[in-house]
C-alpha cells in the first residue's frame, strides 16, 4: 500500500512564512511549552490565554501537539488554520513553539472557543481524510448560526 505524501503548497508556504517573518510570540511560546506539558494527551485545540497573560487579555490560543517541525501536515496545518481565520477576519496576533518545536500556538482576535477549536479540528480532518471530514457539517452549522457569511 502506497503512503500518502504531503507537501506544502506556495499559498501555504507563504502564510507561513507571514506568520514567521514577525519572529516568535512570548506568550505562545509559553503556552505552547505549557500545552506541551500539562496537555499532550489533548491533539489539538482552542482555549482562552491564562490570566497570567494581561497582554493577551480576551484572545485565545489555537494550538496543536502535532510535531510541527517535522511534520508536514502539523505545517499545512497551521496555515490553512491561518487561512481560515482570514477567510472569518479573525486577526493572528502570533505564533510560537514548545521547546523542541512538537507543539504550535496561535494567539488570536477572539473569544470564541467552540469555533476556533472546531476551525483546527476541521482543518486537521480535512487535511487527513478529505471528503471524509467529520467536523465539516458541524462547523458549517456553527457558521451558519453564528452569522458568518461563509462555509468551510
Amino acid at each position: 500500500m502506497k503512503t500518502k505524501q504531503y507537501q506544502l503548497t506556495k499559498a501555504e508556504k507563504a502564510l507561513l512564512d507571514r506568520i514567521q517573518e514577525r519572529g516568535n510570540d512570548a506568550v505562545c511560546n509559553l503556552m505552547a511549552t505549557k500545552m506541551y506539558r500539562e496537555q499532550m494527551s489533548v491533539h489539538r485545540g482552542a482555549m482562552w490565554i491564562d490570566d497570567e497573560f494581561p497582554e493577551a487579555e480576551g484572545e485565545c490560543l489555537i494550538f496543536g501537539n502535532d510535531s510541527f517541525t517535522s511534520d508536514v501536515r502539523a505545517r499545512k496545518e497551521v496555515a490553512q488554520v491561518i487561512a481560515r481565520l482570514d477567510s472569518l477576519a479573525i486577526r493572528v496576533f502570533g505564533f510560537g513553539l514548545g521547546p523542541d518545536g512538537y507543539t504550535w500556538a496561535l494567539r488570536v482576535d477572539s473569544d470564541d472557543e467552540e469555533l476556533l477549536d472546531l476551525i483546527v479540528w476541521d482543518v486537521w480532518f480535512d487535511i487527513t481524510c478529505g471528503k471524509a471530514n467529520p467536523m465539516k457539517d458541524e462547523l458549517n452549522e456553527y457558521l451558519d448560526e453564528m452569522g458568518y457569511d461563509v462555509a468551510a
